[in-house]
C-alpha cells in the first residue's frame, strides 16, 4: 500500500523526523511518501493557521487521491480532516485523532503534553469532538515561548518529562500523548523515564492509516459516500475547484 505522509507545516525537518519516525514502524508492505506544504506557516500553532492550512490539505488531497491507498495529515491539530473525508473517498487520518484514539487503547485516562500553552484550549475541543471527555486527564505544556522549532526535543526535554510526570502524579493520567508532529520519535528518548504508556502521535498515524486500507478493502462498496454536488467556484486552486464541479 502506498501512504502519503503531508506535513501542512512548511518546515521540512519537520516531515524528516515524522517519516524518520514513521518509517520505524510501517509495516514492509507500505510505501511511505513524504511531502511538505509549500505555502503556510512554518509550525501551525493556532486555529487561524489551521484553518489556513486545511484549504492546502484539500488542494493536495484533490491532486493526488487516486496516488495513494491512504493520506495522513501530519498535524497535531488535524486541519482539514473533518472536510476531506466529506470530500474525498480515500481513507484519511490525522494526527491527533488517531493518538487520542489509540491512547484509549492503554489505559483509562490519558494527558496532552505540548511545546505550547497556545494549544490548551483548541486541543480541548479535539478531545470534545471525539466524545473522550471521560478519557482526558488535561493539558500540560512547557513555559515559555519555543524558539526554534527543530530544537524542542533537545533543549526542552526536561521540561517534556516534568510535565509528563505532573500530569500522572497530579492529573491522574495513565497514558501520555506527546503532541505535535515536532515532538514525533520523542518517545524513544524518554520511555525510561516515565513509567506509563507514551502515545507517539507519528507512530499512532501510521499504523490507523494502514489499519483503514485493509479494512476498507472489506466494506461494502455500495456502502461509499456519495460526492457533494459540484459547485462552481471563483479564484481557489484550480485543482481544487475542479475537483469540486466535478470536472
Amino acid at each position: 500500500m502506498r501512504i502519503l505522509l503531508f506535513n501542512p507545516n512548511t518546515t521540512k525537518s519537520i516531515t524528516d523526523t515524522l517519516f524518520k519516525t514513521g518509517s520505524l514502524v510501517k509495516s514492509n508492505e507500505t510505501e511511505l511518501i513524504p511531502m511538505t506544504a509549500e505555502k503556510g506557516f512554518p509550525y501551525i500553532s493556532n486555529k487561524a493557521e489551521a484553518q489556513i492550512a486545511g484549504v492546502g490539505v484539500l488542494e493536495i488531497i484533490a491532486k493526488y487521491e487516486k496516488d495513494f491507498d491512504a493520506i495522513i495529515i501530519a498535524a497535531f491539530g488535524d486541519p482539514g480532516l473533518i472536510a476531506a473525508r466529506e470530500m474525498f473517498q480515500i481513507p484519511i487520518v490525522g494526527l491527533g485523532e488517531t493518538s487520542m484514539l489509540s491512547a484509549c487503547l492503554f489505559g483509562k485516562k490519558f494527558s496532552i503534553i505540548s511545546f505550547t500553552q497556545n494549544m490548551k484550549s483548541w486541543y480541548q475541543q479535539s478531545v470534545e469532538l471525539l466524545g473522550l471527555e471521560k478519557r482526558y486527564s488535561g493539558f500540560r505544556a512547557i513555559e515559555g515561548v519555543v524558539l526554534s522549532i527543530d530544537e524542542i526535543q533537545s533543549l526542552y526535554k526536561k521540561q517534556l518529562v516534568k510535565s509528563a510526570k505532573d500530569s500522572i502524579e497530579i492529573d491522574g493520567a495513565d497514558v501520555v500523548i506527546f503532541a505535535g508532529a515536532p515532538l514525533s520519535g520523542f518517545k524513544k528518548q524518554v520511555e525510561n523515564e516515565i513509567n506509563i504508556p507514551i502515545i507517539d502521535c507519528a507512530e499512532a498515524a501510521i499504523k490507523q492509516a494502514e489499519l483503514a486500507c485493509v479494512m476498507k478493502k472489506n466494506i461494502n462498496k455500495n456502502s461509499n459516500k456519495k460526492k457533494l454536488p459540484p459547485k462552481i467556484s471563483v479564484g481557489i486552486d484550480k485543482i481544487l475547484s475542479d475537483y469540486l464541479s466535478h470536472k
